[in-house]
C-alpha cells in the first residue's frame, strides 16, 4: 500500500521543475545572445619586417609591436591566434639610420570573421645599422665529472672559429664565443653531441647556424705510482739459503684503477727462481709479472743475492 503523503512530495517536485525550466533556458539565451553579439576589443600583435638590406641589422626587433582595435563576436574572438594574425612591414629601400614607419590597415592580416576598427599604433619608430662580421675561436665548457679513473684527453669542435654578425657596439668586447655547458655525466667513453653556442639573439652567426659539434675523448686516467717493500718470493726454495734484500721498490704507470688495486691483482708477482741452483752464492734477476696494461718503469734492485749451503 502506498502512502498518501508521497503525492504532495512529487507534485511539489513537479511544481519546482516546472519553475526551473524557464529560468535555465533564459540564462542559455542569453549565452547565446552574448557569443553571438559584436564586440569590440584591443589586441597587441607582434611585427615582423621583409626585405630587409642584407649589409643592414634592425636594432631591437623582437620588441616592436602594434596595438589594434578589432571588432567581431565573442565566439570569432576564440579562432584568434598568432597563425592567423600578422603585422608586416616593407623594410625595402631603407639604409642605415633611424625611420618612422607608418602603419598601414594593408599591412594588417586577420581572420575574416574579425574586423579592423582602428589602428591604435599609427606609426613605428626603428633604427638600422651596417652589419659587421667578426671570425672569433669557440671555446667549450665543461661540468659534472667523468667516471672515476677517468679523464678528458682533448675537447675538439667543428667548427672551432665562427663568423659573428652583429653591430660595431655590439661586437667590441667579444673575443670569444662559449658553448652551453657539455655534461660530462660520468663518462667513461669518448661521446659526440652537438652544443648550442651560448650567444645572445641580436648577435647572429653566418652561415646561420647557432649549433657545433663537440668531440669529447675520455680515456682511463694514466698514473705512475712507487711501491716499496715489496716482498720477493722464492720458486724452488731449498732448506738452507738467504736472499738478500727480501724486498723491492718497483715503479709502475698504468689506468688508475689497475695501478691503485695493483697488489690485490692475482696476476701481480715478483719472484726469484732457485730451481736447479748449486751451493754458492748467486746474484739473480727477479721475475716481475703485471696486469695487462701496466708497465714497469723502474727497479731497485736490479740484483739479489742469493746464497745456499
Amino acid at each position: 500500500m502506498v502512502s498518501s503523503s508521497s503525492t504532495p512530495r512529487r507534485s511539489a517536485g513537479r511544481w519546482i521543475r516546472w519553475l526551473l525550466l524557464p529560468l535555465v533556458l533564459g540564462l542559455v539565451t542569453l549565452a547565446l545572445i552574448v557569443r553571438t553579439e559584436k564586440q569590440e576589443m584591443e589586441i597587441a600583435i607582434d611585427v615582423s619586417f621583409t626585405n630587409l638590406a642584407d649589409d643592414l641589422l634592425l636594432i631591437d626587433a623582437s620588441s616592436q609591436i602594434v596595438r589594434l582595435l578589432v571588432a567581431g563576436r565573442s565566439s570569432d574572438f576564440d579562432t584568434v591566434s598568432p597563425t592567423n594574425i600578422s603585422c608586416k612591414l616593407d623594410l625595402a629601400g631603407l639604409r642605415a639610420g633611424s625611420h618612422k614607419l607608418p602603419i598601414e590597415p594593408s599591412d594588417v592580416t586577420l581572420p575574416k570573421e574579425v574586423k579592423l576598427k582602428a589602428l591604435l599604433t599609427p606609426s613605428l619608430n626603428i633604427h638600422l645599422e651596417p652589419v659587421v662580421l667578426k671570425t672569433v675561436d669557440v671555446v667549450a665548457v665543461l661540468e659534472g665529472n667523468v667516471a672515476p679513473g677517468y679523464a678528458v684527453t682533448a675537447v675538439k669542435l667543428e667548427p672551432d672559429r665562427v663568423v659573428l654578425k652583429g653591430t660595431a657596439g655590439s661586437l667590441a668586447d667579444i673575443e670569444t664565443v662559449k658553448t652551453h655547458p657539455i655534461n660530462l655525466e660520468e663518462a667513461a667513453e669518448s661521446f659526440k653531441k652537438e652544443v648550442p653556442l651560448n650567444l645572445p639573439e641580436a648577435i647572429g652567426v653566418d652561415p646561420p647556424l647557432r649549433i657545433v659539434v663537440a668531440r669529447v675523448e675520455v680515456t682511463e686516467r694514466i698514473v705512475t705510482r712507487v711501491l716499496e717493500n715489496v716482498p720477493v718470493s722464492v720458486r724452488g726454495a731449498l732448506a738452507n739459503y738467504r736472499i738478500e734484500p727480501q724486498t723491492i721498490m718497483l715503479t709502475v704507470s698504468g689506468p688508475e684503477a689497475a695501478v691503485n688495486a695493483l697488489e690485490s691483482n692475482m696476476d701481480f708477482s715478483v719472484t726469484v727462481d732457485l730451481n736447479g741452483l748449486a751451493p754458492g752464492r748467486h746474484m739473480l734477476k727477479a721475475a716481475i709479472h703485471l696486469p695487462v696494461g701496466t708497465t714497469l718503469t723502474r727497479v731497485d734492485p736490479e740484483h739479489f743475492s742469493v746464497t745456499i749451503n
